[in-house]
């Protein structure tokens, strides 16, 4: 696994929005701000495409947004890649990036979630690259920074290797007022050993991302996840899963079609960050409906992590090897540059 170099104090991020540009509130004040910002803290940034921009539910054309992000890959001069925010047709780049050519490139972290699953993950397995799972650009934007945020910086830059859980997190909705607010803070965070453990301590490689997303991949010419997990086999995988858009029944489905085609074959355990729509219905919710489709797994699995679209979040070495602690409603993430 190639380990990129972590970004330091006067390197240059290159920015592009390989889904949603920043065209409409809160994110276009959020943007503005958070480049103001890396500027206070000594990056310098090289933007590439239309990052405000708006062309049929993207920033812009598929061709120029995944030319951005090999013109990003391929500059000597540009340190790290991130991006704008999420979306939803980041896949239609994916096959206009030329992977192959990009393995004659020094490695680089590229940083998002949510529909940037579409290349963390494929990063991971068609790279042998880690890549960073966490917080795209215009979180960052806020006027004062939550500790999350803080935490990010830090893992990116190299400075610790371990993030802690956090003791709050949003409620599913929230009402904003100002587009450079802080999180809004109300509900205590749990992390939860799915069958009653009473401590869960996992170490192997991570993989994983956005479920919405990760569903389109299986048995398509993109999908080496047999090969990744022969590759580390003696690791073991621990999945890092979350859900956005799909409720408890999706949940399921996508569970059982994962596990069916023999991506969960060697995992160690799983982690599910929080879901944003998997409220119960009727007599089912989330625990047993994962309960349901990979109890007969045997293996440990932690539930309503930070990790996701309920912030805060942790920020995960996505293809990194790492040691997961869950403990007492409390977690913690340590990473081993191995």
């Amino acid at each position: 696994m190639k380990y990129p170099k972590f970004l330091k104090e006067g390197n240059t991020i290159g920015i592009f929005a390989p889904s949603f540009g920043a065209n409409i509130e809160p994110y276009k004040s959020r943007l503005e701000s958070a480049l103001s910002k890396f500027k206070i803290l000594g990056y310098k940034t090289e933007i590439k495409g239309n990052i405000f921009g708006y062309f049929n539910g993207a920033s812009s054309a598929k061709e120029s947004r995944a030319q951005a992000f090999m013109d990003l890959y391929k500059d000597p001069n540009v340190d790290f890649i991130w991006s704008v925010g999420g979306g939803e047709w980041m896949m239609e780049i994916i096959p206009l990036i030329n992977f192959e050519e990009l393995k004659h490139y020094p490695p680089k972290f590229f940083m998002g979630y949510s529909d940037n699953t579409n290349l963390t993950f494929l990063m991971n397995t068609l790279l042998d690259t880690v890549s960073i799972y966490g917080q795209n650009v215009t979180e960052f934007g806020m006027n004062i920074w939550d500790k999350s945020l803080n935490d990010a910086i830090n893992i990116i830059s190299g400075k610790t290797l371990r993030q802690d859980s956090f003791p709050l997190h949003e409620p599913n909705e929230v009402i904003q007022t100002d587009p450079l607010q802080s999180y809004t803070l109300t509900e205590k965070t749990i992390w939860k050993n799915l069958k009653g453990e009473k401590e869960i301590k996992l170490e192997g490689r991570l993989l994983g991302g956005c479920l919405d997303v990760l569903m389109i991949y299986p048995k398509t010419i993109f999908d080496k996840v047999e090969e990744f997990i022969q590759t580390y086999q003696k690791e073991g995988i621990i999945w890092f899963l979350e859900a956005c858009d799909f409720n408890v029944f999706a949940l399921k489905r996508a569970l059982w079609q994962l596990k069916e085609i023999g991506w969960f074959n060697n995992v160690k355990g799983i982690i599910f960050g929080r879901p944003m729509s998997a409220k119960p219905i009727l007599d089912l919710d989330q625990y047993q409906a994962t309960l349901d489709i990979l109890g007969d797994l045997n293996i440990p699995i932690i539930m309503d992590a930070d990790i996701g679209h309920v912030q805060p979040t942790m920020t995960i070495l996505s293809g990194a090897f790492a040691e997961i602690i869950s403990k007492d409603g409390k977690g913690s993430i340590t990473y081993k540059l191995k």
